[in-house]
């Protein structure tokens, strides 16, 4: 029998995107965005690259995707060929005590967590598991999951359903047995329905939903040009003869004056990038605390409304207000 964990535990973080690939064109923006081949908004432009742990076959997801599609029957237009499934944990797990400074992590925890999940997922999936990618460019290390849902049939043929791997008591089954999967990390399954755990969620997935507005990055001006050097006899000897009497020619004044343009060259890059880290450090944080704010400025909205019909409710003699539980 497993100890409980204590209540102050980590959440395990098990998500499958709503949005179905019926087409090889959304498999391909999908790889694309997982390999970091496109600009993607809400990562750390000078992050680290994506680590790939684990393909079917070939050189990309897309590829690896394409490798266990290939011979699988489709019913028909509309049949699902791949899911995308992103795996994490609660930023106290990667980053203990620094929850919100985003993009930190301690490596011991995220080869262990990385060791685990990916053996969890190749024992759910081992037929279906296309690619396995890491990032650490993002506000909590996670990592996204192709699965293509083939299905053998009793005549030994592949068909894919997406249904039969992927129903509602099968993603509960998933939440629970990643959550077990991870119990020794001292990583918890949060409680069917409780509000804690979609916030966990929430603020996890907070920076692709705040950060669609990235600030810019500066651009840093160009070099200040070295003068050319003087041409001609009659430069040279102008400048052989001052040099030789000590006396400062055109020529090297103007060297003067750029080793002193190159230095405020120097310390204006040195400010401009001070600036773009302050940026992203801010729209990180804010990133963090998007989805509480918002759920603050809900709350706010609904609750004229709410005691609006709680009033109403108590001025009806033939109305009673009925309590119902949250989910």
């Amino acid at each position: 029998m497993s100890t409980p964990l204590p209540a102050a535990a980590p959440y395990a973080v098990l998500r499958v995107d709503r949005r179905k690939a019926e087409a090889m064109a959304a498999i391909a923006a999908s790889s694309a965005h997982t390999m970091r081949e496109k600009p993607t908004p809400n990562a750390d432009p000078d992050g680290a690259a994506p680590v790939v742990m684990h393909l079917a076959d070939g050189e990309t997801p897309y590829q690896a995707a394409r490798h266990l599609l290939n011979g699988a029957e489709r019913r028909n237009r509309d049949t699902v060929l791949c899911r995308e499934i992103v795996l994490s944990a609660s930023p106290s797990y990667f980053r203990p005590g620094r929850e919100s400074m985003g993009g930190v992590f301690e490596p011991d925890k995220v080869k262990a967590w990385c060791t685990a999940s990916l053996a969890w997922a190749k024992r759910q999936w081992a037929d279906q598991l296309a690619s396995v990618v890491l990032h650490l460019d993002e506000m909590t290390p996670h990592l996204h999951l192709l699965v293509v849902p083939r299905v053998k049939s009793a005549a030994g043929i592949w068909k894919l359903n997406s249904k039969v791997l992927f129903d509602r008591e099968r993603l509960r089954e998933l939440q629970t047995g990643y959550g077990e999967a991870l119990a020794p990390l001292g990583i918890r399954r949060g409680e069917p329905g409780s509000q804690a755990v979609h916030s966990e969620v929430r603020q996890f997935y907070g920076a692709v939903n705040a950060s669609k507005s990235l600030p810019e990055r500066a651009k840093l001006p160009p070099a200040p040009k070295a003068p050319a050097p003087p041409s001609g006899i009659a430069a040279e000897a102008a400048d052989a003869i001052g040099s030789a009497f000590g006396i400062e020619t055109t020529h090297q004044l103007a060297l003067k004056a750029h080793m002193q343009a190159m230095k405020q060259w120097r310390e204006t890059c040195k400010e401009l990038r001070q600036q773009d880290a302050k940026a992203w450090e801010t729209m990180k944080a804010h990133a963090t605390m998007a989805p509480f704010r918002q759920r603050s400025k809900r709350a706010a909205s609904d609750a004229p409304m709410a005691a609006s019909r709680v009033v109403a409710s108590n001025m009806s003699s033939t109305r009673a207000i009925r309590v119902v539980p949250s989910c």
